[in-house]
């Protein structure tokens, strides 16, 4: 199935829509954290409420999609509902701790 906008053979019209769908996501996503970079960057409280208002209808976009791929992508489906993260040992309790910012070097173990 043909993932990318430089792929060489012509996508069929469902993996084009796939394709347009996964990017959709995409821009959801970043969207949700350009708008929680600018709340915890912010300190006036009206427009910090807005913008949470507007992350959280970005974050419903993100369900609505990705329900929707999974009723077009069968293996998309088949992956959800083999989700490994729901048994009790990986529940997020929501106090992660704030991870350093990754650079090259520490991606090879370097500072």
């Amino acid at each position: 199935m043909a993932y990318g906008k430089n792929e060489s053979r012509e996508a069929s019209p469902l993996e084009q829509t796939l394709i347009w769908l996964r990017e959709d996501l995409v821009g959801e996503l970043e969207a949700i954290n350009q708008y929680q970079w600018h709340i915890d960057n912010i300190d006036n409280e009206e427009i910090k409420g807005l913008l949470a208002h507007i992350r959280d209808d970005e974050k419903e976009h993100v369900a609505e999609l990705t329900h929707l791929i999974t009723r077009v992508d069968e293996i998309q489906k088949e992956k959800f509902l083999e989700d490994h993260t729901a048994g009790g040992e990986h529940v997020v309790d929501g106090e992660a701790e704030e991870a350093p910012a990754m650079t090259v070097g520490s991606l090879f173990g370097k500072k």
